[in-house]
């Protein structure tokens, strides 16, 4: 029901407003009011009230209230409605939002928000050089990742009436080099930066490094393991969980499941690996007389051996730092935990690991998301390429 309130202008002219309740945002859990003024009449007012109403009643004045909600409300009121969604997705969903969806479309009213307008908010984020680590602009891979978030975001709008069209689905991303957009150590390189994080105070850079660079784990699966996951026996680590960085707060540690069914895997280990992990916790244990836990009681595999935090896990931020560290100790160019990952994985194509079986170990949920390393060094091509000659060699014996 419309409420009717008269109003006085400056000149002292009395004119009259309506107010219709139109339900709660989602978003912000606040009543949606539908407000009009400049009426002369009380039956003016009243008769444009009864419309609304009577548009609101069949369902046609929602669909085109909602298309007026900002993006930042929209992009609340969506993620309000992920009822089912794992922690670790939603603080993701949170990061992006946070860091480039509210800053940038916040003001922007979802129905009118089109393709030409999408395609510049990510082409901006791109090309903007106070974006990314590398202060080169948001990366591609990144870049896909928000648009398929983004995407998901506006299906649910469809079909919840805030819009027609999903602008997501059509923007281009520049084409990007492969060999460019892999980083990774040489042999070389990666013994040298070993050999560095030996000589740390902090005994757990060794090991961590060793098992990012021999198995290919992402940083919150390494800070994540428990030693109840290692079988020294059979030479394995189980990947069951991964700690989630983003939400880390003063002593809590908050572990999730992998990003996907396919991040839970079990993983051989090598042999200094094994060697590495065993030096590492007859260390712990002849420091702290035990393996350290956290609170919560999780038996983390690393922890601080020195320094504020000792006995506790290390920050995801101070591997970053102690890697840096070592890599300039060492004459190294510096590389993200992510790309010691890509590392192994180049590691491993260049033994000839086939990239369906390079994809079961890094846990990709998609073989296209390990093509990366499909032609990533020319030993590759040069043994398939020896492989092809010996066999015509064989062949033409037999003539």
């Amino acid at each position: 029901m419309a409420s009717i309130k008269p109003y006085t202008l400056s000149n002292g002219k009395t004119k009259y407003e309506y107010f219709i309740s139109n339900g709660i945002n989602p978003g912000t859990g606040k009543q949606i009011k539908i407000h009009k003024r400049g009426f002369d009449t009380i039956k003016e007012a009243e008769k444009a009230a009864k419309i609304i109403e009577g548009q609101i009643a069949a369902g046609q004045y929602s669909k085109k209230n909602l298309s007026r909600t900002r993006i930042s409300d929209f992009m609340d009121a969506w993620l309000a409605s992920k009822k089912s969604v794992k922690e670790g997705t939603i603080i993701s969903y949170n990061g992006f939002m946070r860091s480039y969806i509210k800053p940038r479309l916040a003001n922007y009213q979802i129905g009118k928000y089109g393709v030409e307008a999408h395609q510049k908010f990510i082409d901006d984020l791109l090309n903007d050089k106070t974006v990314g680590r590398s202060g080169e602009g948001l990366k591609i891979s990144t870049a896909k990742v928000l648009n398929t978030v983004m995407s998901t975001a506006f299906n649910w709008g469809i079909k919840s009436g805030y819009m027609t069209i999903n602008p997501a689905t059509h923007v281009e991303f520049p084409r990007q080099s492969l060999d460019k957009s892999v980083k990774y150590y040489t042999y070389e390189q990666s013994q040298k930066f070993l050999d560095q994080a030996k000589k740390e105070k902090n005994a757990i850079w060794y090991p961590i490094a060793l098992l990012i660079l021999d198995s290919g784990l992402r940083k919150g699966e390494v800070l994540g393991a428990q030693w109840s996951d290692v079988d020294f026996s059979k030479s394995y680590i189980s990947i069951a969980r991964e700690r989630l960085l983003a939400a880390e707060k003063g002593e809590e540690f908050i572990t999730d499941d992998p990003k996907t069914s396919s991040g839970v895997r079990p993983l051989p280990i090598t042999q200094r690996t094994k060697q590495g992990l065993l030096s590492y916790r007859n260390y712990m244990l002849s420091t702290f007389r035990e393996l350290p836990a956290t609170i919560d009681g999780e038996h983390f595999i690393f922890i601080n051996t020195i320094g504020k935090g000792k006995g506790m896990p290390p920050k995801g931020s101070s591997v970053n730092a102690a890697f840096n560290r070592i890599a300039d100790k060492a004459g190294l160019p510096r590389l993200t935990v992510h790309q010691f990952r890509h590392t192994f994985a180049v590691r491993a194509r260049q033994a000839g690991v086939p990239l369906e079986d390079i994809k079961d170990l890094l846990g990709h949920k998609e073989i296209s998301t390990t093509q990366i390393y499909a032609h990533i060094t020319p030993e590759v091509r040069e043994r398939s390429m020896n492989l092809v000659e010996e066999y015509l060699g064989e062949l033409s014996k037999g003539e």
